[in-house]
């Protein structure tokens, strides 16, 4: 059966039918009482049922449109291998899959085709390598292979690089071992198929290269003032939103959609090295100097159009900020791990370059100078601007980029709508609603709509008339940053609510025959944007012993931490938040919580300080989908002991302790504490010796010790036992939350932890990504898509820091 009719759908059919009546019938029938109106929506009643279901049938014979049942018969008509399914939130399905069969089927044994399925099945940016290519060879004239060396290449920077990964050329003598059951590579019927599984969020350029607005810009982040050691110099700055930290840039994903093409280097979303860069670029320079086209093999990463990366200097013409992009040509790659000497040293404004062309006379010597602007660091995201740059003085720096990350969590670009936060915004009659934009815009407000020059002037404003019943929207709709020495002070009476949101701002659309409706003042649209609050945030309730209202926390990263005041409030909401206080507090009472509800969700957060003092508190804390770290504070990573905790896919990257606690794909990386253990539970969790917990059901590594002792027949001695949880301990990419890989699972992590989850998806925050099933359903398909005889293996590309740090010299 269809999906059930929707009233509006059967108003129509009512309104067809009458249609098809003379006028004077339908006047009389309305002057009557619309007695034949109630008849014909019986009669409309079951013609709209039929045509439902007839598109219903309809849409079942394509796989972009059939219904999960409908999709199902599609798949075993065509003979698509039925695959293990995976969390609701993971953001994956198996339509394109099922759509893409037969085109699968037309390329089998191909590598193309393995490509694909990766990125169908698995999502991720995948490259498949067919391993006899990479076999050492005698080289012979009579059979030039330019792609395959005889020997290893040394002297490229690159070399170093490439090694291991999907793009290594090195010519390497024959392993028998099976790739599969030894991890054995170089033979001739073994492929691998690599893959690299960060996202790459993407902050895109605007159309366009000169006076762009400010309107335009909004959807690029503005950088900030880069201070080595605490001074500030000149011409410095960073993309990192926490002061003196770093920023790993990462390659858009550039994949084909129609997945026609292979994969190169240049296609897929990892991170970005500066030796590629910094040749392209010089590639670029001398080909302007000497007015000839580039060697389009030596320049596949910059595109013209803002990617991977694009900077924008922003001055003042007309009274009016607008925006000039750098050409590609006048940016210097540099290493900028640690600053330069002297302090407050800046790039030269130009660059010679010298080269010669022949004559009949013999070769003639030219020389030039190329421009420079800057000098950028794509592995830290700070960047020096040359000293002086021409024209007026630069107001501002924005930078379009893409970052990695594990998942769609954290303040960042990616859609943050869902059905559980307004779209909408709408007065009420018993409601008083305020509406503030912060940021630049090029239409008149609607009314009720109000503009604040900063997120200080806005929360001033909302202090100002903030009362019970009130509720308030401060919209940041710019990549902005707001900074400043003093601290934000929100003032939230109980009974209001207050809603701080980074977020695009649409007006209410016109559409002919259609009414305006005068309670709607716009829509919030959750994607594109990010705001970045420098400065301290605290709440407080309006009177002394009040409880104060709501506070929802939205696309923001605040770098000072969050405190909670007395009272501060009945209900927070962090959602896709970087909430951080590098070596202090992140989120922090200043006094006992009094029935406090505190939800974070998607979001990597700092250190959760909930208890003061030693008067007694209550409430809860409910974390979900999220990092928790000590971020270089001293003491515990969550600090909840008087209240009830519940953590939900979330990796706990320190100590902690709580009242109660329901916990569910939780990875506890040290000891945690609950004072209450009767009551509660946790459920398919990492718990480490010397936790203390409630009762535990299928938890790490007391279900490997248990199976251990089964096999035995009897208990396990302490040795015994320790080599037990060795089995089956963690093994993360990075824990700090700087980095881009923090609290993914490395490729080396048992599959007690990668598939032991609930529903067999992976232990922590990344639960809902499920890359154990994901695997496994990539190598379900394996064997129906590769030659008889050979055999493919799933290799994970996906470095940390450190080591991508050393493979990225200089």
């Amino acid at each position: 059966m269809s999906k059930p009719l929707s009233p509006a759908r059967l108003a129509r059919e009512t309104q067809r039918l009458l249609s098809l009546l003379p006028d004077h019938i339908r006047a009389l029938d309305e002057a009557s009482g619309h007695s034949l109106e109630a008849l014909f929506s019986v009669l409309a009643l079951g013609t709209t049922e039929i045509e439902a279901e007839i598109d219903a049938l309809y849409a079942g014979h394509f796989a972009e449109t059939a219904s999960p049942g409908a999709l199902d018969d599609i798949a075993a008509l065509i003979g698509a291998v039925a695959l293990r399914p995976l969390p609701e939130d993971a953001g994956l399905n198996t339509r394109a899959y099922v759509a893409n069969t037969m085109r699968y089927r037309r390329g089998k044994g191909t590598a193309r085709v393995l490509e694909a399925l990766a990125a169908d099945v698995g999502g991720f940016g995948a490259v498949a390598v067919e391993y006899f290519m990479r076999l050492s060879r005698t080289a012979h004239l009579a059979d030039v292979r330019p792609e395959r060396p005889a020997t290893a290449l040394l002297v490229p920077g690159e070399t170093a690089a490439r090694t291991a990964t999907g793009f290594d050329v090195l010519p390497r003598l024959v392993d028998l071992r099976s790739i599969v059951r030894a991890g054995g590579r170089h033979h001739v019927p073994h492929v691998g198929v690599h893959v690299v599984r960060p996202l790459g969020p993407t902050y895109a350029a605007p159309e366009g290269t000169a006076g762009l607005s400010e309107v335009e810009m909004a959807g690029v982040p503005l950088a900030a003032p880069w201070s080595p050691g605490g001074i500030v110099q000149a011409g410095y700055y960073q993309l990192a939103a926490v002061p003196g930290a770093v920023l790993r840039l990462f390659n858009p994903d550039r994949r084909s959609q129609d997945g026609a093409d292979r994969v190169s280097e240049a296609d897929l979303a990892s991170r970005l090295k500066r030796l590629p860069l910094h040749r392209e670029l010089e590639e670029r320079r001398a080909a302007a100097l000497e007015s000839r086209d580039a060697a389009l093999a030596d320049v596949p990463w910059f595109d013209g159009e803002g990617q991977p990366f694009a900077v924008f200097l922003g001055r003042t013409v007309a009274g009016k900020l607008v925006y000039d992009r750098v050409p590609d040509e006048q940016v210097c790659i540099a290493n900028l791990e640690t600053p330069p000497s002297p302090a407050g040293a800046r790039p030269a404004p130009q660059r010679a370059h010298s080269w010669f062309t022949g004559s009949a006379a013999g070769p003639v010597p030219h020389n030039a100078n190329s421009p420079v602007t800057c000098a950028f660091d794509p592995v830290t995201g700070r960047m020096i601007f040359a000293d002086p740059l021409p024209g007026t003085p630069v107001q501002a720096v924005r930078v379009a980029y893409a970052y990695g990350i594990g998942r769609a969590i954290a303040a960042g670009p990616f859609d943050r709508n869902e059905p559980d936060v307004p779209f909408q915004i709408v007065t009420a009659a018993d409601v008083t609603t305020h509406v503030w934009l912060v940021g630049p815009r090029d239409l008149p407000l609607a009314p009720g709509v109000s503009s604040a020059a900063s997120l200080a002037a806005a929360v001033a404003l909302w202090n100002g008339v903030a009362a019970a019943g009130h509720r308030g929207f401060i919209v940041l709709t710019d990549c902005g940053r707001a900074g400043g020495n003093a601290a934000l002070e929100i003032s939230l009476p109980g009974g209001a609510e207050l809603t701080i949101v980074s977020s695009r701002f649409e007006d209410q659309q016109a559409r002919p025959g259609v009414d305006p409706d005068p309670a709607l003042l716009g829509y919030l649209v959750r994607a594109g944007r990010s705001f970045v609050v420098e400065v301290p945030l605290a709440v407080s309730a309006q009177a002394a012993g009040a409880v104060g209202g709501r506070l929802v926390l939205d696309g923001l990263s605040l770098t000072g931490g969050l405190t909670l005041r007395a009272g501060a409030v009945s209900d927070l909401l962090i959602r896709y938040c970087t909430l951080r206080a590098p070596g202090g507090a992140a989120l922090s009472t200043t006094a006992p919580l009094r029935g406090s509800s505190l939800r974070i969700n998607r979001s990597i957060v700092g250190a959760v300080r909930l208890d003061f003092g030693p008067a007694p508190a209550t409430g809860s804390l409910a974390i979900a989908d999220s990092v928790v770290s000590a971020d270089g504070a001293a003491g515990l990573a969550l600090d909840a002991y008087k209240l009830e905790t519940d953590l939900r896919n979330v990796t706990v990257l320190g100590a902690g302790r709580c009242k109660e606690l329901e916990a569910t794909n939780v990875m506890f990386a040290a000891p945690f504490t609950v004072t209450r253990t009767q009551a509660g539970c946790v459920r398919y969790s990492w718990v480490p010796d010397g936790s203390t917990m409630p009762r535990a059901f299928r938890c790490q590594p007391q279900l490997a010790a248990g199976a251990a002792a089964a096999a035995k027949g009897a208990a396990l001695s302490p040795p015994e036992q320790e080599a037990a949880a060795l089995s089956v301990t963690p093994q993360l990419l990075d824990t700090s939350l700087d980095e881009p890989t923090v609290a993914m699972l490395a490729a080396n992590c048992p599959e007690a932890i990668r598939m032991g989850g609930e529903s067999e998806a992976e232990i922590g925050a990344f639960s809902a990504v499920a890359v154990g099933l994901r695997y496994a359903n990539m190598r379900r398909l394996f064997e129906d898509y590769i030659p008889f005889g050979n055999e493919a293996g799933l290799i994970d590309d996906t470095r940390s820091s450190a080591v991508a740090l050393r493979r990225n010299r200089p």
